[in-house]
């Protein structure tokens, strides 16, 4: 598994998704993580740990070390699934045998387009979005390689919401605001903006007569750091409470125990919409999330704003309807859930990629440029 690394967490727990139904299919499989320490942001070798792989970690690639560095990485694999990390493919020159499969995002720019050459030469591509997210036309110049899925998810061992609740200690009668920081994916200045905005409107919410409101904090990397960006001048309040990376079984567990859920990447979108936990999004300001995000708001799916719109009166007006209004909230819960479910999903990937396997040591190879 080659995941994005410079990207959030999402890219880690969706390849994790992958391995356990590949595991589940066909017990073995032996999984393997690299992660690229060019691109490498801590927080995603963190979670490749918790989710219990130790990465094999690979090096600045230079044109005397290629070989060597390659082999010890992939020396061993059948097939490499790479998760928006097309870059790296060149290097299957130095392990010629193995299959690879990519995994891409929407055009971030315009690098779709611009990496066709490489995907043609892929043995396959796993579009993982549901149909409300169309396929950018671009994509038609290697169709024939593409497979649709739908999200990756892996729910059935999640308890339902009265369990989660008791599991993930959140007291009766509170309401639970969950944001998974994650180290500011999108960029410090935007996260810094979604921290600042959803703490002052929760700050505001304690006001609130007869509400009890928490917001708790995941993946957390350097409490003092956002306390910080927060301008704290003490300590926390007793209606925060702060987590770090956390296996990616407890962190779905809290996604279905909130009362809210603050969505900035597809895949806490995708699990919050699966779960049926109603969402406020703040969507990083990249194309993907941003297709998602939007194509969610045109349903009438979630609590949606633009990356520009973001502030603490918006965000607090947000969180109140979803909180006090409860059949719009439950009925927009349930258009989620109905738009990111009915595909092939993670299964229908797990077995593209055993099949491409067999493929290809069958001697049946992807036609290349």
């Amino acid at each position: 598994m080659l995941p994005c690394v410079e990207g959030g967490i999402g890219h880690v727990s969706r390849t994790a998704t992958l391995a356990r139904a590949l595991r589940r299919i066909e017990p073995t499989v032996e999984i393997s993580y690299v992660l690229d320490t060019v691109r490498l942001r801590p927080v995603n070798r963190e979670m490749t740990v918790q989710m219990g792989y130790e990465p094999h970690m690979l090096p600045p690639i230079t044109r005397e070390n290629r070989a060597a560095v390659t082999r010890a990485a992939f020396g061993g694999a059948d097939v490499i699934v790479d998760d928006t990390a097309r870059y790296l493919f060149p290097l299957r020159a130095e392990v010629p045998d193995a299959a690879w499969v990519s995994i891409p995002i929407p055009p971030v720019g315009d690098e779709l387009f611009g990496d066709w050459p490489l995907m043609k030469q892929m043995d396959a591509i796993i579009w993982a979005y549901a149909p409300l997210v169309a396929r950018p036309p671009e994509l038609s110049l290697v169709e024939e390689k593409i497979v649709t899925t739908g999200p990756f998810l892996d729910l059935a061992a999640v308890p339902d919401k009265r369990e989660a609740r008791m599991r993930a200690g959140m007291a009766e009668g509170t309401q639970v605001i969950l944001y998974a920081v994650r180290g500011f994916p999108f960029g410090r200045e935007f996260g810094s903006l979604v921290l600042r905005s959803l703490y002052l409107a929760v700050e505001a919410m304690q006001q609130d007569a007869g509400r009890n409101v928490q917001l708790w904090l995941l993946a957390v990397q350097d409490a003092d750091d956002l306390r910080a960006v927060l301008q704290l001048p003490g300590g926390w309040p007793d209606w925060v409470r702060l987590q770090g990376v956390v296996p990616q079984s407890d962190a779905l567990m809290q996604i279905r125990a909130a009362d809210v859920v603050i969505g900035e990447g597809t895949s806490t979108m995708h699990e919050a919409a699966a779960l049926g936990t109603p969402m406020v999004l703040l969507p990083g300001p990249i194309s993907e999330t941003l297709l998602v995000a939007e194509a969610l708001a045109r349903e009438d799916a979630a609590q949606v704003f633009r990356p520009d719109g973001i502030d603490q009166h918006g965000v607090l007006a947000a969180l109140r309807r979803v909180l006090d209004a409860s059949e719009a909230t439950s009925a927009m819960a349930s258009r989620a859930l109905s738009l990111v479910t009915g595909g092939g999903g993670v299964e229908a990937g797990a077995r593209l990629v055993l099949d491409v396997t067999r493929r290809r040591k069958a001697g049946v190879v992807p036609s290349a440029i």
